[in-house]
């Protein structure tokens, strides 16, 4: 599967109806974790996006700084990664320009394009001696 994000629904819809971005939309319970978390929990949407692409997100950081929710340029603004590890890091104090959206998106879309991972995570369980 592809990174799943937690999105204002403003911004949920722009994704599915002007972009290939989006696998499908699941519900909250379905995922253990979401790699993306986009402003507060109220009105969010929750989306599986396809695997990796090989051009890269672009289009994903375009939908987000035109969000309204972008534009309304919230304090703190409230995007949280996980990494490939599992650990978040929140969008640092900065403006929420397109550069600055993708850099902190590139923690979070790890991997070669074509990665595909599953919705509910595995816990490792280490060898038995």
């Amino acid at each position: 599967m592809g990174p799943v994000m937690r999105v204002p629904a403003e911004v949920a819809q722009t994704l599915e109806e002007e972009t290939d971005l989006v696998e499908a939309v699941v519900l909250p319970d379905a995922v253990d974790g979401y790699d993306v978390a986009l402003g507060g929990v109220f009105g969010s949407v929750v989306l599986l996006l396809v695997e990796t692409p090989k051009d890269g997100f672009g289009r994903l950081v375009s939908v987000i700084t035109a969000s309204g929710y972008a534009q309304g340029r919230p304090s703190p603004f409230e995007m949280t990664v996980l990494d490939k590890d599992g650990n978040p890091h929140s969008f640092p104090a900065v403006d929420p320009n397109g550069q600055a959206v993708e850099d902190h998106l590139k923690l979070a879309f790890y991997g070669e394009p074509g990665d595909r991972r599953p919705l509910l995570h595995t816990p490792v369980t280490p060898p038995v001696s």
